[in-house]
């Protein structure tokens, strides 16, 4: 979760004048043990030190929530001064209220600032976080897939197993940042092969632009879909709506030492 918080917050924070969609951006992502099957919570309370209140899960170095003083692990008594409790009891699903309060936090104006209420170590404390504006894709951890991503018009899921197999952020981003790509252009249902591949293109162009003005290095992250390639034995039978995974890495290193930032199309 860490890892995909913080490519994620940078990859916004790039985009953030190319979204039609922004947001209220923290730095920060939240857990709670309601969203953890019964059988599982034990063993969750136990390794992350988790109760009956949302969790600080990630924060992102030199953001909002950092420079704040928000810190992983701490635990969320109440935000803008309504207490989580209260939170919880209105959710109309309580296994997912770390989602809810960062929709909430995201969606809040953006010179306003965000007052949370925090337990650390026994001690209750206030923080104060000046968001910043960023665009409002979300980008999530989506379980039992294979190495795979995709968007969805608003947000971005990453599987776990990709996360995994990228060795580096520079490879997560810029995976994660072809998925955005197709975020800020609103590519849907394309009519026409030719037209998908277009879209498919459009997408690394920007995705690799982005990760590159978010302080990624373009070239270590094109070396995920070498790997990838490497070790996908039906990549002869995969969908024409994308270049070769060889082709695409040439087309992306041609336009490198072409890439201005801030990037704007």
């Amino acid at each position: 979760m860490a890892k995909l918080t913080t490519v994620g917050y940078r990859l916004n924070l790039a985009a953030v004048d190319l979204c039609s969609s922004k947001a209220a951006g923290t730095g920060m992502s939240l857990d709670y043990i309601g969203a953890y099957s019964e059988s599982d919570r034990p063993a969750v309370s136990q390794l992350l030190s988790m109760n009956d209140k949302p969790q600080i899960a990630a924060v992102v170095k030199g953001g909002p929530a950092d420079l704040a003083g928000v810190r992983v692990g701490d635990e969320l008594l109440a935000v803008n001064g309504e207490t989580a409790g209260a939170i919880i009891a209105a959710s109309p699903d309580a296994a997912l209220i770390a989602d809810e309060i960062e929709q909430r936090l995201a969606q809040q104006p953006v010179a306003k600032v965000i007052q949370l209420g925090l337990r650390r170590d026994g001690n209750a404390f206030e923080v104060h976080i000046q968001p910043q504006l960023t665009c409002a894709a979300r980008f999530v951890i989506k379980t039992g897939e294979g190495i795979t991503a995709f968007s969805d018009g608003s947000n971005v899921a990453i599987s776990s197993k990709l996360i995994a197999f990228a060795v580096n952020d520079d490879e997560l981003a810029l995976v994660a940042g072809h998925e955005l790509g197709h975020v800020i252009n609103h590519d849907g249902t394309a009519g026409s092969l030719a037209e998908r591949r277009r879209m498919e293109d459009r997408a690394d162009s920007v995705g690799l632009r982005l990760a590159t003005c978010a302080g990624f290095d373009p070239s270590t992250g094109l070396e995920f879909w070498l790997r990838r390639d490497e070790q996908d034995m039906l990549r002869l039978f995969r969908d024409p709506s994308h270049r070769s995974r060889k082709a695409r890495v040439q087309l992306m290193r041609d336009e490198i030492p072409n890439i201005q930032c801030p990037y704007r199309p």
